[in-house]
């Protein structure tokens, strides 16, 4: 028996058992999946069933039906492994399963999305044959030392933390949204497990590991693991991209030799000093903050964004979650928490958030109702005359100045009703 389980769209992890001969998908509410979202038509495709598998045929859709990124002109068969997308804002991974798992046809989210306590499956792509690297074997240890031939790290130079440092020490490093990843990129753009990298004794290979919008290295796209090179560009989904730095790693203090300069950073920061304080931060464990490149926002580029403020301790906890379950909802949304916080870049990109986002989701908690900046954030939202959707959550009490507000209280019990209750109130402020 084969499932769809959706990745990207309204419900995240929606699980639908397909049983039936056929399926109609669509907007409308007589289909046999509706899928409530302005990027599906109300009738857009339909499933038949062949054998142990089903073909996909388009019902003449707006936006188009793919599999495995192929556009569906007449029909196309789907099969375990394949990903079903609708438009560019669904997209469906396509399971086989034992038949005795039966929960029934489209039954409800696996996934209680506010707060994360329970996420959605992750995606297990099948595991890639490991890289032959120059006759080479993985490096044991953590750390690069003496014995290691080289150190690395990745620098953001597009994406939401522009100019963060990421050291690379492990012999495994995983890229993706989901908040296990060793580098979490909280952009949709980013599949929850989207690269692997794997340390070798001249450098790191990498290999993407089934993600929806793919890897590539130098603009270009690969399917066997890749050995990276200094200063490769390593772009991850279609918004997100990195510079890989790598030099040689300190000699015996012994033997007297220096260890070679850096590479050569190709990032906007200034070469030549620049690029030794890069390492510097990198392996001091210190952060590279924006206040060396700007705050990295285009004048206009926050016009269709939804602002979350928030209080700092709670990131993990609230923030992050309710960003990530924002981002699966189609939805682009601002947070300061890659900015040091009371820098003259932190102030220049609050304030440009606050000029541009066209809404606030403002978590009102016992911490975030005592911090200053939380307060200055509203604030300035009210004097502009900006809605603003209060979300109660751990007892939080509402300040006098949004009464008026139509608020969201967190229910502990079904996190998940309250996630859907916001993001419609979100699409009905909008309209």
């Amino acid at each position: 028996m084969l499932r769809l389980i959706m990745r990207r769209g309204p419900t995240p992890g929606a699980i639908y058992e397909l049983s039936a001969d056929t399926y109609s998908i669509g907007r409308g509410s007589k289909n046999d999946i509706v899928i409530r979202d302005n990027d599906v038509s109300r009738d857009h495709c339909r499933l038949h069933r062949l054998v142990e598998d089903y073909e996909v045929q388009d019902l003449q859709s707006s936006t188009g039906t793919y599999v495995n990124g192929q556009r569906v002109v007449n029909k196309f068969m789907l099969q375990s492994g394949s990903i079903l997308e609708l438009g560019d804002m669904v997209t469906f991974e396509c399971v086989r399963v034992a038949e005795e798992v039966t929960p029934g046809r489209g039954s409800a989210p696996i996934a209680d999305l506010f707060p994360l306590d329970a996420p959605p499956t992750p995606f297990e792509a099948p595991t890639l044959p490991a890289p032959v690297v120059m006759d080479d074997a993985p490096t044991q240890g953590r750390p690069p030392d003496t014995h290691v031939d080289f150190r690395a790290s990745l620098i953001m130079t597009h994406g939401p933390t522009v100019g963060q440092i990421y050291p690379l020490s492990d012999l495994i490093v995983t890229i993706g949204r989901d908040l296990v990843s060793d580098i979490v990129v909280q952009d949709p753009e980013i599949s929850r497990k989207h690269v692997r990298l794997r340390r070798w004794r001249h450098g790191y290979s990498v290999e993407d590991v089934g993600s929806t919008n793919g890897t590539m290295v130098n603009g270009h796209s690969f399917k066997e693991p890749h050995l990276l090179q200094p200063n490769d560009r390593l772009k991850v989904g279609t918004r997100v991209q990195f510079q890989y730095v790598q030099e040689a790693a300190p000699h015996d203090s012994v033997s007297g030799i220096p260890a070679p300069k850096p590479v050569p950073l190709d990032t906007g920061i200034a070469k030549g000093d620049t690029a030794d304080l890069a390492f510097e931060a990198a392996y001091s464990g210190t952060t590279l903050y924006p206040s060396m490149m700007g705050s990295g926002i285009d004048e206009g580029a926050l016009l269709d964004h939804v602002f979350i403020a928030y209080a700092r301790e709670e990131w993990e906890s609230t923030a992050a979650p309710l960003m990530i379950g924002l981002q699966d909802a189609g939805l682009h949304v601002w947070v300061d928490q890659y900015l040091a916080q009371g820098s003259d870049d932190w102030r220049l990109a609050v304030e440009q958030a606050i000029n541009e986002c066209w809404l606030m989701v403002l978590v009102i908690s016992p911490p975030s109702m005592e911090a200053a900046y939380v307060k200055m954030e509203y604030r300035a939202f009210l004097k502009r005359n900006k809605p603003i959707i209060p979300v109660l959550y751990n007892d939080g009490k509402l300040p006098p100045e949004l009464t008026r507000a139509r608020a969201i209280t967190y229910d502990v019990g079904n996190g998940r009703k309250s996630f859907h209750k916001l993001v419609f109130e979100i699409m009905q402020t909008r309209r």
